[in-house]
């Protein structure tokens, strides 16, 4: 094996160099216990997508707690101050 002028190895003797040189037959790959079952690989992708979708939705349920307890606290604030406007408006129109 060749190496080059930093070191590395060099592979291109391996590269096919024309079209003929090419394999035009199947070659399985020897040691390919790396492979994984289509089947588990499309349950786990519906599985994260059904787990950022609900955690999405839990986020935004949460959010519009906070909105919702917010909005009621602006509205008997509102409720209170329309009650001490009130009364010294009909108190000056007297």
């Amino acid at each position: 094996m060749k190496t080059n002028s930093l070191g590395l190895a060099s592979f291109h003797a391996d590269v096919p160099r024309t079209a003929e040189d090419r394999a035009t037959t199947f070659r399985p790959v020897t040691g390919g216990d790396q492979m994984q079952s289509g089947e588990r690989l499309l349950v786990e992708a519906y599985a994260a997508i059904w787990i950022v979708l609900f955690a999405l939705i839990l986020l935004g349920w949460r959010r519009q707690k906070r909105i919702d307890a917010r909005v009621a606290g602006l509205e008997v604030a509102l409720a209170k101050a329309r009650a001490e406007v009130l009364p010294t408006k009909k108190a000056e129109a007297s």
